[in-house]
């Protein structure tokens, strides 16, 4: 039972799996605009059945459908509702965090399904960041690739906020592990 109350009493700079000793320097989470984007894009489809049957209510009640038709509309709100609530899941749970010793990077590809990977500092090679067109620079987002020594695949962090300040952090903690080797 105390762990079902864990989630309100635990600080947000702890997670599974953290070492003793390890703090987390960053929470990363994609740039809000694209939950924002997502949640307008529900809302005008939302708005269509509201549109369509105030247009064609004397219709609808004069071949007697309205009640069939207000039965389609619940259910076109239901499934914007449930893709409503699964976004936001998604963006909740995708998350990159930065210790001062590791990369964790926390992928859920679905309700069920999670990837997390990680990578040492130690082995951190070089941060590049890729900032691609008008949008992308006025809202400060972007894309920040951490390479790493030998074979290992590449951290990719997609659509963060303000993806410089993540790189120089990343460089300055992985800087400091290399010293201490």
């Amino acid at each position: 039972m105390n762990n079902l109350f864990s989630i309100f009493k635990e600080s947000a700079n702890t997670f599974e799996g953290q070492e003793p000793g390890e703090k987390v320097v960053l929470l990363i989470r994609r740039h809000p605009f694209f939950i924002i984007i997502r949640f307008c894009g529900l809302v005008i489809a939302g708005g269509v059945p509201v549109v369509l049957l105030m247009s064609y209510v004397p219709y609808l009640q004069e071949q007697q459908l309205l009640h069939f038709t207000l039965w389609l509309a619940s259910l076109w709100i239901l499934v914007l509702w449930s893709f409503f609530s699964y976004s936001l899941t998604m963006y909740t749970l995708d998350v990159w965090i930065v210790t001062d010793r590791r990369i964790i990077d926390s992928t859920q590809h679905g309700f069920f399904n999670r990837m997390i990977s990680e990578l040492h500092m130690t082995r951190v090679q070089d941060v590049s960041v890729h900032i691609g067109g008008p949008i992308q620079s006025i809202l400060h987002f972007g894309d920040l690739e951490v390479q790493t020594a030998g074979t290992e695949e590449h951290f990719k962090f997609i659509q963060i906020p303000h993806p410089e300040q993540v790189k120089d952090e990343i460089m300055k903690i992985a800087s400091s592990q290399h010293a201490k080797i």
